[in-house]
């Protein structure tokens, strides 16, 4: 039958071509002539497409023909349903081949499903297979109590940055195998990233989740051999116990893994969930988002807290200080939001404000004849601002306010830190003509070969040095130490938190430059500073 298909538009083409040549010799008129050749070519154009659409219909009759539903449904995917072997030899053959190759498909799609849910380099089951691996083993336990832990290798990144991310996947295949062992004891474990595994853990109605998290310790806390070398294998492990923080696989995951994050900020070796830290990042969260708007919406207020010259009793300056009017929270002191500003890099947002303040209040001051040192805290990313020194000179130029009016106060801490030499930009700072210094000396790390190359003119001594300084000799001589090295270096030096007139005697007694605390007076308005300045324990007379 396809033959005849086949052959019959060629029959038709070859009449055609016979046709036409007779009709030439005939001499007919060339525009009929012309008109049957058209009418030839569309007779046979129809023909052939006739012709290649029987042969498809043709094909499909055979191929249904030749396979029934169940044979469909290999060729849909289905490997599990087989074809009957019945008929002519080739027909046997052909159905016991396709069989064979149903069996290799499911086999490989099976392996394939088996290989989705694992983790590729340690074998451990991936987050969404262990998590619905726990929800079946939790439903099982029909409420008795069990154990997630959230688990994370220390120093990992330390050992990828040193010895390669060879010994750095070596430490993460440890942790994986001697987790995997402990499934034959009931338990499951999963990866969630990098170094990061779960566990889930039957605990017994009254064991203690301490002690499991020590057996685990104990198991996993051993040196791993690599290429020679012994390393340190030791992890952090937070916990969340079924059901008293969650029923939901995903739930106790979620805060295990807050907890192990509380852990590794405290340094300990485990941490339980808390409730509490989880509600305080969501608070800190909200504050941030609504950070912005406060500062559009004029809710930040600056305070001033005066410093005093010892040598005379005088003001001299003050520290500018940052405050948060929270229209339903009232006021929030920094500890609330700048630490994570910070973390964020909006800290860079509130202290633009905070320039600006400064400076629009010394130019009052100025125009008023008063020659007051205001002090702004800058942070480590605002450091890090190559363009900081310059937006610093034009509010200055704006304000005509001489540029040693203002100083910039940098933590040692966040010197130390600096993923950048800041020293670059200190210098631009000094060029300006504004005044460093160096806010909490002595809490940082900062050896003295690197202190003398810092462009700074201050040294703020921190409040633990000042702390009943008057009651210990030896808090005294380490007092007097800070304030030689200061001045052998040119600076002056500030001691802050001063709160007792035992304090600030001793400190006038070393030789400290400046002062300020609570016993001066505490952070106020700049409303309030101008009348303290202007009383006769002011500019003209003496304080204390």
């Amino acid at each position: 039958m396809f033959g005849l298909l086949l052959t019959l538009p060629l029959l038709l083409v070859g009449l055609a071509a016979q046709r036409l040549v007779v009709e030439a010799h005939t001499l007919l008129p060339v525009e009929r002539l012309r008109e049957q050749i058209q009418f030839d070519w569309v007779l046979i154009l129809s023909l052939c497409g006739a012709a290649a659409v029987g042969g498809v219909g043709l094909a499909v009759l055979v191929v249904y023909s030749l396979l029934p539903p169940s044979r469909r449904a290999i060729a849909g995917g289905d490997g599990s349903h087989r074809i009957e072997v019945h008929g002519r030899a080739e027909l046997k053959q052909l159905s016991a081949s396709v069989n064979e190759l149903a069996v290799a498909v499911n086999d490989w799609q099976c392996q394939l499903m088996e290989r989705a849910g694992l983790d590729a380099m340690t074998g451990v089951a991936l987050r969404s297979r262990f998590s619905s691996a726990a929800d079946l083993r939790l439903h099982q336990l029909a409420g008795a109590r069990a154990l997630m832990l959230c688990l994370d290798v220390d120093r990992l990144k330390r050992v990828n940055n040193v010895l390669g991310f060879e010994a750095g996947d070596s430490l993460i295949l440890g942790v994986a195998q001697r987790l995997l062992q402990l499934q034959a004891d009931g338990a499951l474990c999963g990866r969630l990233a990098g170094g990061t595994f779960v566990a889930l853990l039957p605990l017994a109605a009254d064991a203690g989740w301490q002690q499991a998290v020590a057996g685990l310790h104990a198991t996993l806390n051993r040196k791993h051999q690599w290429r020679g070398q012994a390393l340190d294998l030791t992890v952090s492990i937070g916990a969340a116990l079924c059901p008293e923080h969650g029923h939901r696989a995903e739930v106790l995951v979620q805060r295990a893994e807050q907890a192990m994050f509380e852990a590794k900020r405290l340094r300990t070796d485990a941490a339980l969930y808390s409730p509490k830290p989880e509600a305080d990042r969501l608070s800190h969260l909200s504050l941030l988002s609504e950070l912005e708007q406060a500062i559009v919406q004029g809710q930040l207020r600056q305070v001033l807290q005066p410093k005093v010259r010892l040598r005379d009793r005088r003001i001299t300056g003050a520290e500018a200080l940052v405050r948060w009017h929270h229209p339903q929270r009232g006021w929030l002191p920094p500890s609330e939001f700048v630490p994570f500003a910070e973390e964020t890099g909006r800290i860079r947002q509130i202290t633009h404000w905070m320039l600006e303040q400064a400076v629009m209040t010394l130019g009052a001051w100025c125009a008023q004849g008063r020659e007051l040192v205001i002090a702004v805290n800058i942070s480590t990313l605002d450091l890090q601002d190559g363009r900081l020194p310059g937006r610093i000179e034009s509010m200055l130029a704006r304000a005509g306010v001489p540029p040693h009016l203002l100083q910039l106060e940098l933590t040692e801490t966040g010197l130390m830190a600096s993923s950048q030499d800041p020293i670059h930009v200190m210098h631009s700072l000094c060029s300006v003509g504004v005044r460093l210094s160096i806010d909490d000396f002595g809490t940082g790390q900062s050896s003295l070969a690197y202190l003398q190359r810092l462009p700074v003119h201050e040294l703020k001594v921190e409040r633990g040095f000042v702390d009943g300084v008057d009651k210990d000799v030896k808090r005294q001589e380490l007092l007097n130490s800070i304030i030689m090295l200061g001045h052998g270096l040119g600076l002056a030096v500030t001691a802050e938190g001063v709160e007792t007139s035992a304090e600030l005697e001793v400190l006038q007694r070393l030789g400290c430059d400046l002062v300020q605390g609570f016993f001066i007076a505490k952070p106020m308005e700049a409303a309030r500073f101008d009348a303290l300045y202007q009383a006769p324990q002011g500019e003209h007379a003496r304080i204390g």
